[in-house]
């Protein structure tokens, strides 16, 4: 049988192991190298769009514009929504609990 010590020590570690993947990729400029790239395509994109009005070409829109993909699936939806309600029921619960502690203690 499982102890409640032992789960407690595994979502430490599951929270602490993810603090420092976190902590690393922001440490090692993980984010700021895609933002980077972000603007380098977008650079490469200006000039392109230059380089064809110097030479007469007809001009789309579309050719220069940095398509992201999209990642969404049916299970990050649906797991987003889940997500999106038990936070919205958890605070509704928390709010009704810390209302009535607070009536409890104010109301002698």
């Amino acid at each position: 049988m499982i102890s409640y010590k032992k789960i407690f020590h595994g979502v430490i570690w599951i929270l602490f192991l993810s603090f420092l993947v976190i902590y690393f990729a922001q440490a090692t400029g993980y984010y700021e190298n895609i933002n980077h790239k972000k603007s380098e395509l977008t650079q490469e994109s200006i000039e392109k769009f230059e380089k064809d009005i110097k030479s007469g070409k007809k001009i789309k829109v579309e050719d220069y514009i940095v398509k992201e993909r999209n990642y969404e699936t049916t299970l990050s939806m649906v797991g987003l929504y889940t997500s999106n309600t038990f936070a919205k029921y958890f605070k509704i619960g928390m709010n009704k609990i810390f209302g009535e502690m607070d009536k409890a203690v104010n109301d002698e």
